[in-house]
């Protein structure tokens, strides 16, 4: 989960966050490791390696917990959403870490617009090439999840009509958006092997699809999520995203053949889920009609359903029928606005989104 930094009386995002990363690493009792990010208004925290759902849920729920008594302690609040909704990036400062360095020399503008959050939730796979089929596979239906999680309407104090303006700003770096189709195994080493050689990326790091093996894991890892509001929507998309690999997992073990739709149909998918979330419409894999996007949701949902049950993630998975009928967060976000009347009032709902020790 990558976590946005707000100062408790502006609003506004405050970059503190190599402050809090420092004091974890000084007091290691609190058993608390988080991660920098490109900007230092951001921190990550990552789950250990969990079998079920409810281990997500039990292990970020102990985190979010000493987070909130370190951000308490320093006067920041945090929060969850794909952006900040006025914050400008003009004003962000930046980690030093070389790495991070390099992406700003290379990206220039693109870059240093990166203010932006995400979920990324990895699933182990038994190999290189099943984890290729898979995604393969799944990437028919990524858009689906950036429908469910749209969750920045806002960037730089303007609705941008999207549902998902995150999905748009990080599209401009080299080795973002969705990810190409490999025949196998071997034909994604040649990419990656050609990109190193040239000089294109200097690890698989700078490899940013919206779903990617991790080879370093052992898992596909997808990253097309807006990060949520919520901890119920993470482990709603959790669930969701396990079940969707493990079923895509079995159809190709068990030797089905699965029609691949033409890439041009998935980019499309993927600009109305972000243009219009749930509330748009989306060409069916299956069929090539057009369906309401809830609606191709509620069919994927019926089809994995059994699996949720063995995977015992079904209690998880049906919050995402919870989504569907109250909106996803951009649409909560501008309800927020239209009630409170100012971008204070959306932050503040925000917040309360991972409840925890009020500032003091």
């Amino acid at each position: 989960m990558e976590l946005m930094l707000i100062d408790p009386d502006s609003h506004d995002l405050t970059s503190r966050g190599p402050e809090l990363i420092d004091y974890c690493t000084t007091h290691p009792e609190l058993e608390l490791s988080l991660k920098p990010e490109l900007v230092q208004a951001t921190v990550e925290i990552n789950t250990d390696i969990c079998q079920d759902v409810a281990q997500v849920k039990a292990d970020l729920s102990d985190r979010l917990h000493k987070l909130h008594k370190v951000a308490d302690a320093h006067r920041v609040r945090f929060a969850s959403a794909g952006t900040h909704p006025f914050a400008r990036w003009q004003e962000c400062r930046y980690t030093e870490a070389p790495r991070y360095q390099a992406l700003l020399a290379k990206h220039a503008w693109t870059g240093r617009r990166m203010q932006i959050y995400g979920l990324h939730v990895h699933v182990g796979m038994p190999s290189g090439e099943v984890a290729i089929q898979v995604i393969n596979q799944i990437t028919q239906y990524a858009p689906l999840l950036l429908a469910l999680s749209g969750n920045s309407p806002y960037w730089e104090g303007v609705d941008t009509g999207l549902d998902s303006c995150r999905t748009k700003i990080f599209e401009n770096l080299s080795a973002a958006g969705l990810p190409f189709r490999f025949e196998d195994w071997h034909g994604y080493e040649n990419l990656i092997d050609i990109l190193l050689a040239t000089g294109s990326i200097q690890s698989l790091r700078e490899v940013w699809w919206d779903i990617r093996p991790h080879p370093d894991f052992g898992t596909i890892e997808v990253r097309i999520c807006d990060a949520p509001r919520t901890l119920r929507d993470v482990l709603a998309l959790t669930a969701f995203v396990q079940c969707l690999a493990v079923h895509f997992q079995r159809l190709y073990e068990g030797g089905e053949e699965v029609r691949l739709v033409h890439s041009g149909i998935i980019r499309e998918n993927k600009w109305r889920a972000c243009r219009w979330g749930l509330d748009g419409e989306l060409i069916d894999p299956l069929t090539l009609k057009v369906l309401p996007a809830r609606a191709l949701v509620e069919q994927l949902l019926l089809e994995v359903t059994p699996l949720a049950q063995e995977l015992g993630c079904e209690s998880y998975l049906a919050d995402v029928e919870t989504i569907l009928k109250e909106g996803n967060g951009a649409t909560r976000q501008r309800r927020m606005y239209a009630e409170g009347g100012s971008f204070g009032a959306v932050v503040e709902d925000l917040i309360d989104g991972l409840p925890g020790i009020p500032v003091t």
